[in-house]
């Protein structure tokens, strides 16, 4: 009777999620008690027990915190002991196949120590940390024949995995963040070693994750370049333009990259409709010219490629969002009208495919 009653209560307790047992009042207050006795007989004189009390509960705090930044850096070690392994085991399968000086990752960052080379400082730069992810997804591309053949081929897909997301997050806290601690040259090379990674056949299970963690990474380079609030900053903002074209180049990317682009011009069109011209701000306004700009370049690229690359739903969608997004403001705003027809213009001559 007892063995059933326990299984009973394990499973009520299951059912109710897991939900642990209501302690004793009693025995809540007599652990209270000892806690406050043990505190008063402990302190340092000249300190009361509410003010010991008080430094405990900020030293228990500042502790949770340091164990999960050590957490943090103990995963970041893992995954680069990982790639250092998966990296050896290439090379010693096949030589890496021919590629000119300037695709040499080591040509554009300088090789670091390795694992067991490294000081034991959790100290690292997120430069350092994204450097070495594109290293490694650059040695993973470049031995194609040898990648399929290998063993521990689930390994080899899982470690690539967390170093594109791994990336892709270093970069965007490093913009939503604005603190230039990641190169424009790094962020760079590794958004087109993403999208190689992307159109090889080493990533089929988690397409949809990447491309997710891609479209985050998008919204913060649109943001940041929407929210500028300098005038004539031409180059700084076509650099981060640069990078959504980039990553629009990986055929699995191009409609969520469009769609998001879409919807902030849509919203700058219907914020135009709301403002009279002298409430304007010009700043907003110049920011507003380089996502239409990086909207032209990616409609321009996939208009150029051999291949039918759009979706003929998607076309119609693309054609009726830019001409609702004219609406009552044509006259109003000549210069920003002219760009949305440019820009009609080259979704009308797109090739598409029906689904």
């Amino acid at each position: 009777m007892e063995k059933e009653k326990g299984e009973e209560m394990i499973a009520e307790s299951g059912q109710k999620g897991h939900t642990p047992p209501q302690c004793n009042p009693e025995y809540v207050q007599l652990v209270k008690l000892a806690a406050a006795i043990a505190i008063l007989r402990t302190k340092p004189p000249g300190m009361s027990g509410q003010q010991y009390a008080e430094y405990l509960k900020c030293k228990y705090q500042a502790n949770q915190g340091d164990w999960k930044k050590r957490a943090v850096t103990l995963q970041s070690r893992l995954l680069q002991a990982r790639q250092e392994l998966l990296q050896a085991k290439l090379q010693q399968q096949g030589c890496l196949q021919p590629a000119g000086d300037e695709d040499k990752p080591e040509q554009v960052f300088p090789t670091p120590p390795s694992l067991s080379e490294e000081p034991l400082s959790p100290q690292v730069s997120r430069e350092d940390v994204v450097q070495r992810h594109s290293r490694f997804l650059t040695c993973v591309l470049r031995l194609q024949t040898v990648r399929n053949s290998l063993a521990s081929r689930v390994h080899l897909e899982d470690t690539v995995k967390e170093s594109i997301l791994d990336s892709l997050h270093h970069i965007r806290v490093s913009l939503k963040e604005q603190v230039p601690d990641v190169s424009m040259t790094t962020k760079k090379h590794v958004v087109k070693t993403i999208v190689e990674m992307l159109r090889s056949d080493v990533l089929k299970e988690c397409v949809e994750e990447i491309s997710q963690a891609v479209v985050e990474l998008v919204q913060t380079v649109l943001q940041g370049v929407l929210g500028c609030e300098e005038l004539n900053r031409h180059q700084h903002q076509e650099d981060q333009c640069s990078l959504v074209v980039y990553l629009s180049q990986a055929d699995s990317l191009q409609k969520p990259i469009l769609t998001a682009l879409l919807q902030h011009i849509q919203d700058f069109s219907n914020t135009l409709r709301t403002r009279n011209i002298s409430s304007l701000d010009p700043v907003l306004y110049e920011n507003v010219f380089y996502m239409l700009w990086t909207f032209e370049q990616i409609l321009c690229n996939i208009r150029d490629c051999r291949k039918p690359q759009v979706e003929e739903s998607l076309k119609m969608e693309l054609n009726n969002a830019l001409e609702d997004s004219l609406l009552f403001i044509s006259e109003k705003y000549p210069l920003f009208a002219h760009y949305i027809w440019r820009l009609g213009g080259i979704v009308n001559s797109l090739v598409t495919f029906k689904e």
